[in-house]
């Protein structure tokens, strides 16, 4: 029996049905790209006017603090660099190495927002403060992938907080004045006196050598010395609060700080029968931080010119400082005369009235509170029911 060969049919129609089928698939989806790609631009374009529209300038870095970003404002801060492209540390202060404790690698490794001052030292915006953040962006896998590194003018703040404090120091000066002329004229009375008497025994020496006189001259002579290092060290003293200190932080001993000031309020003290204590329980090596002399000086000559102020005769200003974790704390007492409820609540906002029982003056401890949050720190304020006022106090210790 012969066999039947099978003719094998192709189905073109369905082929091209097919063909027109996936081709049609593939427009539509390109259309869906192509609207995707228009949605995303109009994101990008919308965030971008976002971003330059904002007062401060803003940057993108990645991994390795290479610009990816910048906001208009930001370019118009740095306008002789081109900043895409660039690390954060050349296009900004123009370093060739990544700045010492950059917050740009701590967010990246601790994930944290941190803040903080920073003075332009080179560059059209060399002698201006900017204020800083950086804030990490984290991925999907849960690590910080890029960081938005945010750059704040505050040149006319600091400026103003400037004025404010010179004003204040010589407020305090002003209210220290009376107790320090009496502290250096006590010196200088034993000056004069046991110089005179040396005058007076040399007149009536004869050729002969007086042993008795010797020894006595050379006591007198002891004495004058060290009253005129004691005036030096009160007049030195002062200076310092008249000195402007650098504009970088420097690690400084927050006791001595606390020392130096107290010793301006010695003789208004023994004046006033004030008792005044400092206990000083850091331990050698933790008693360090990261700041500014003149301004940490600054804070408790404040602090101190506020308790007087409102210290009664016989009253009590006390200072403890001791070590808690990685703090430094510093707690700092006095008996008031005045009602602490009237102004516990708000006794950092500038400027408010404190009534004692014999007069009615402002406090401003908003430049103290500054002072203390620009060092990484926090300060409270407490009163109890026998009116024992309370400012607490920390700073993070940082190892020489």
């Amino acid at each position: 029996m012969a066999k039947i060969k099978k003719t094998i049919t192709h189905d073109f129609k369905g082929i091209g049905f097919s063909k027109i089928g996936h081709f049609k698939e593939v427009q539509s989806k390109i259309k869906e790209l192509e609207t995707l790609n228009i949605e995303l631009a109009r994101r990008h374009n919308r965030l971008e006017a976002i971003f330059n529209s904002m007062n401060d300038g803003l940057t993108i870095l990645d991994k390795e603090l290479n610009i990816v970003f910048a906001n208009q404002i930001q370019k118009n801060m740095f306008p002789d660099v081109s900043l895409i492209g660039n690390r954060c540390f050349t296009a900004y202060f123009r370093r060739e190495k990544i700045c010492r404790k950059c917050p740009a690698l701590s967010t990246l490794e601790t994930k944290e927002i941190l803040q903080g001052e920073t003075l332009a030292k080179s560059g059209e915006y060399a002698g201006r403060y900017f204020e800083w953040t950086t804030s990490p962006i984290i991925g999907p896998s849960g690590s910080v992938d890029e960081i938005i590194y945010l750059m704040r003018d505050v040149t006319p703040r600091k400026e103003y907080e400037y004025k404010l404090m010179q004003a204040d120091r010589l407020a305090a000066i002003g209210f220290l004045s009376a107790g320090i002329a009496h502290e250096i004229n006590n010196p200088l009375t034993s000056i004069a006196g046991f110089t005179e008497g040396l005058i007076k025994r040399l007149k009536n020496m004869h050729t002969q050598v007086d042993l008795k006189a010797i020894k006595s001259f050379r006591e007198y002579l002891d004495i004058i010395q060290s009253e005129a290092y004691r005036c030096k060290d009160i007049i030195q003293n002062l200076q310092e609060f008249s000195r402007n200190s650098g504009d970088d932080f420097e690690i400084v001993p927050i006791d001595r700080i606390i020392e130096d000031t107290m010793s301006l309020f010695r003789q208004h003290a023994k004046d006033s029968g004030i008792k005044m204590t400092f206990k000083n329980h850091l331990s050698y090596g933790l008693n360090t931080i990261l700041g500014k002399e003149s301004q940490l000086k600054h804070l408790f000559l404040n602090l101190f010119n506020r308790a007087f102020k409102s210290l009664e005769k016989r009253g009590k200003l006390s200072l403890i400082s001791t070590n808690r974790g990685n703090n430094i704390e510093i707690v700092m007492g006095y008996n008031s005369g005045g009602s602490p409820q009237k102004y516990s609540g708000n006794i950092f906002n500038p400027s408010p009235i404190y009534e004692s029982k014999n007069e009615t003056y402002t406090i401003d401890l908003s430049t103290c509170y500054s002072i203390v949050k620009h060092h990484r720190g926090e300060i409270q304020f407490g009163a109890d029911d026998i009116l024992n006022n309370k400012f607490t106090i920390r700073f993070p210790v940082s190892l020489r």
